[in-house]
């Protein structure tokens, strides 16, 4: 911006990107001396949002023939599917095929579905797939460690043209909307009875085999409960880079979309006080918790100072083993405990709490959690719980999965 007569046309432009294609941010930068400045300044009209790419009607038909020729179909949904919860249910049980999901696809499907997956079960359906539909995710994990081949064809949706090709190319590549296209696809498998009886005892039998291993994370796995326990199905969860948090993403029940709030692949650590704020903000009624470790919360609790002032009541669950605790975990297995600058100085987070005027409470269990959870819900006020614990089984185990196809 040389001068404030430019200011309506790139404001004007900026939220024409923000809104048009795939959602993101738009950042403007103004100088200080343009921030200083006055002048008079002709308000343009918004713009016209770019048009939504036709839908390539013959590349619809081929996907649509290989998912129906397909013997073992898998559908893996991402941030982008989050608007086409509807179509990606109606073509998973037309296709009886199994549906993954991964932090930010979490709820698209409700995780209580029989043909619902989260990322272990994922991996063991890559490993025998032949047909992927990927909508709206990069497909980041499965296609840069878990491996392909000849025998794997992928299919993918995308409103951004040039996702289609990342990490790897697809056998066929749909832009557009993934509602959209979805629906034009199951259209097109009409003539295909529903829901096989052998598809679904096959998913059944994988959710029950996963749910058995993932049980070596008892620890994590009995807050998360608490906290789903008390959870609305629409209430929001707002994960963490701290073992907790790890753990959600790879054995939380989302149970619809946008409840299950993730940074994605960025990892942004300590961004989840300041995410719940956003949420809730937005959301108004619908209950925000926020999950961090102590390491992560202190990077922004000058937020709790953010939510008292504009009476934001969100519940923020700090689980405080003194530590930067996965960094640690990782220094005493992969460095030979080699461990350095992970121990931490806390301070007592329950009068911390307080100090911020917000009410402020210790849960030393599961149980106490799930208790204090509700009251602190209940009086629609911003609230901080400190979960002492100490180290907790490893979530690395189901999320850094090994390759299991290809040379």
């Amino acid at each position: 911006m040389v001068n404030p007569q430019d200011a309506p046309e790139i404001i004007g432009r900026a939220f024409k990107q923000l809104l048009s294609g795939r959602p993101r941010p738009v950042g403007v930068e103004v100088p200080p001396d343009m921030l200083q400045t006055r002048a008079e300044v002709e308000l343009s009209p918004p713009l016209a949002l770019d048009p939504e790419p036709p839908l390539d009607e013959e590349a619809i038909a081929r996907a649509a023939d290989l998912l129906a020729k397909a013997e073992c179909p898998v559908i893996f949904v991402g941030g982008g599917a989050l608007d086409a919860a509807t179509e990606v249910r109606a073509l998973a049980e037309r296709l009886t095929a199994p549906v993954v999901s991964y932090r930010r696809g979490r709820g698209v499907l409700d995780d209580r579905h029989q043909l619902s997956h989260l990322l272990p079960g994922g991996h063991a359906l890559w490993k025998t797939a032949d047909v992927v539909l990927a909508v709206g995710t990069r497909l980041q994990l499965p296609l840069s460690t878990w491996g392909t081949d000849d025998r794997l064809k992928l299919i993918k949706i995308d409103i951004d043209r040039e996702e289609l090709d990342r990490i790897h190319a697809p056998e066929i590549g749909l832009v557009g909307d993934a509602a959209a296209v979805l629906g034009r696809i199951e259209q097109h498998l009409r003539r295909l009875q529903p829901m096989r009886a052998d598809r679904l005892a096959q998913s059944r039998a994988l959710k029950e085999r996963v749910a058995a291993d993932v049980a070596v994370l008892a620890p994590q796995l009995a807050y998360l409960n608490a906290i789903r326990d008390v959870l609305p199905d629409h209430g929001v969860l707002i994960d963490e880079l701290t073992q907790v948090g790890y753990s959600a993403r790879a054995v939380y029940e989302a149970r619809r979309p946008r409840t299950f709030i993730s940074s994605g692949y960025q990892g942004t650590l300590g961004w989840g006080v300041a995410t719940a704020l956003g949420a809730k903000h937005a959301l108004g009624d619908v209950p925000v918790v926020a999950i961090s470790g102590d390491g992560g919360f202190m990077f922004n609790v000058q937020e709790l100072a953010t939510a008292v002032r504009h009476r934001i009541p969100v519940v923020v669950i700090v689980f405080n083993d003194g530590a930067y605790g996965n960094v640690r975990n990782m220094q005493k297995g992969l460095h030979g405990n080699r461990v350095i600058g992970t121990d931490l100085a806390n301070p007592d987070f329950v009068r911390l709490g307080e100090s911020f005027g917000i009410g402020a409470h210790r849960a030393p269990s599961p149980e106490a959690l799930r208790r204090t959870l509700e009251r602190s819900l209940a009086s629609n006020e911003p609230a901080l719980i400190e979960v002492p614990v100490g180290e907790m089984p490893s979530p690395w185990q189901f999320i850094d999965l090994p390759k299991v196809r290809g040379a």
